[in-house]
């Protein structure tokens, strides 16, 4: 259990008109609590009870939550147990206001609001603990079917990763925290002011940063074009700091800026240098996702350089990638297997095409222009001894699904259709829905599809919307079966869904 006894408040609340007029309460007694607690029939956790006694609720200025998995929520406030302010647990928007009006599960207790207008909420959830134990915080999400996502173990630990917004955080206040706060607050909310974030880190003074900033800022430098300036931060970190994530940083500098150079280039040598050490610094440690990280500074960023260039001065690159992205090595006969199995070993048995490297944009190709984009660009990344037909999808025909942004229906082909029941004007984000579209394909020879075909008609489906930095393909992943297709097909024999992975603009992590 993480209490609050210690905790330093200053800086916590945003006492501000509003907050007096609808979360502030009077101080409580310890009568106070005892008679929440009989009302609500759960006993209040001892951190809680340690916010009304310095605040009986408010709206925050610390109000952007993180935790260590990555959930970023903003809370608007905390709730207190005044029953005449409207924003408390016992107030006109309460407890029994968002569990009886707005059906939200009666979990435990409403806690605090966000900047979502209730859309989603906070809770103490007693579920596992029981009405008498330590609740967890979650959040509830109204539009998400009411799901719950677990935000802290305890209401301590809610409170004490609650943090200053990005946006609104003084120099001050961000100088005030420890190294790894400063890092874990950039690392959430750098997305919000990517320049505000690195401002703040410059301000400090780039000699007065330690090893973790330095890496950090040359991180966001990396991400934003500027990666010789990346480079000379990361040159500042002596030997004793230089774990993986320095080789795979720095690696990743030399990298963008090498784009377009000869194998001999100095910076395609160096990038290749570095992330070799990066691959046998995870490797040693078994930290696979970085390992990942790894093989796509070379397959994404030095896209000009063929992996025969690299085999023999590299081999832990060469070997690391052929192996990462080879997936059919672990694949299993049937024979033997369950009934269960089926659908594994069907997934196991289709081609990912993986390995295929291709940049998807807004031109339209006829046969003849793609297959001689096709083997100027994909082809330096397939095995040279494998051809293309070699590695067929065995089916004539197939759905497809894919993620992306319209505008309009009009945008649709007539072999596509919105998997998404109604498309309302109001759930437009920049004049655009997002939707997913499933499409059906059928193979030229009536028989399977190449990597070639495949990717030429996935190409041409994707032109004409937008994809925003989901650009790169990454693969096909086998999906079963439909029989209808929202209305694309009427085949009782059923035709295999195949979804379209597409990945983001590499950024160095």
């Amino acid at each position: 259990m993480s209490n609050l006894k210690d905790f330093d408040w200053s800086g916590f609340w945003n006492d501000v008109d509003y907050a007096f007029e609808s979360y502030i309460g009077k101080p409580v007694t310890d009568k106070d609590i005892k008679d929440a607690e009989a009302e609500l029939g759960y006993t209040l956790p001892a951190a809680y009870i340690e916010l009304l006694k310095n605040h009986n609720g408010g709206v925050l200025n610390k109000n952007c939550f993180i935790n260590n998995e990555g959930d970023c929520v903003y809370v608007t406030g905390i709730y207190g147990i005044d029953r005449d302010k409207k924003n408390s647990i016992f107030g006109q928007f309460g407890n029994e206001f968002w569990i009886s009006k707005w059906e939200y599960p009666p979990i435990g207790v409403v806690v605090a609001d966000t900047i979502s207008g209730g859309h989603d909420m906070i809770f103490l959830d007693y579920r596992e603990c029981g009405p008498t134990g330590e609740p967890k915080v979650v959040r509830v999400d109204q539009e998400g079917d009411y799901s719950i996502t677990l935000l802290a173990d305890n209401f301590g630990d809610f409170i004490k990763n609650l943090y200053i917004s990005i946006e609104e955080i003084t120099d001050e206040e961000f100088q005030s925290l420890s190294d790894e706060d400063k890092v874990k607050l950039i690392n959430e909310q750098e997305d919000l002011d990517i320049d505000r974030s690195m401002e703040l880190l410059t301000n400090i003074g780039i000699d007065n940063l330690s090893p973790i900033l330095l890496s950090t800022l040359g991180r966001m430098y990396n991400n934003n074009g500027r990666a010789a300036e990346a480079i000379g931060l990361f040159d500042r970190i002596d030997e004793a700091h230089r774990d993986w994530s320095w080789y795979y940083r720095c690696g990743y500098a030399h990298a963008t800026i090498a784009s377009g150079e000869s194998y001999e280039s100095e910076h395609v040598q160096k990038a290749l240098q570095l992330i070799e050490t990066a691959m046998k610094m995870t490797k040693e440690d078994h930290l696979d996702k970085q390992l990942g990280w790894c093989c796509e500074v070379v397959t994404y960023l030095l896209t000009q350089i063929k992996p025969k260039e690299y085999e023999t001065d590299y081999p832990v690159i060469f070997e690391t990638i052929e192996n990462f992205y080879d997936k059919k090595n672990s694949i299993d006969t049937a024979e033997g297997k369950d009934s269960a199995d089926v659908n594994e070993y069907e997934e196991l048995n289709y081609p990912t095409y993986d390995e295929v490297y291709w940049v998807f944009n807004k031109l339209t190709y006829s046969r003849d222009e793609f297959s001689k984009e096709y083997n100027k660009v994909v082809k330096n990344y397939v095995d040279n001894n494998q051809a293309d037909n070699d590695d067929i999808l065995d089916e004539p025909e197939i759905l497809v699904t894919y993620e992306a942004w319209i505008e309009s229906v009009d945008q649709l082909f007539d072999n596509e259709r919105i998997t998404d029941e109604e498309l309302l004007e109001d759930d437009k984000e920049d004049g655009m829905w997002q939707v997913e579209i499933m499409a059906h394909l059928v193979a030229d020879n009536g028989t399977y599809f190449t990597r070639e075909e495949l990717l030429y008609k996935l190409h041409n489906l994707m032109a004409n919307k937008e994809l925003g930095d989901h650009v790169f393909f990454e693969g096909i992943e086998y999906e079963g079966h439909e029989c209808e297709g929202y209305g694309l097909i009427d085949n009782e024999d059923v035709i295999y869904v195949f979804f379209i992975v597409c990945g983001s603009l590499l950024v160095s992590i």
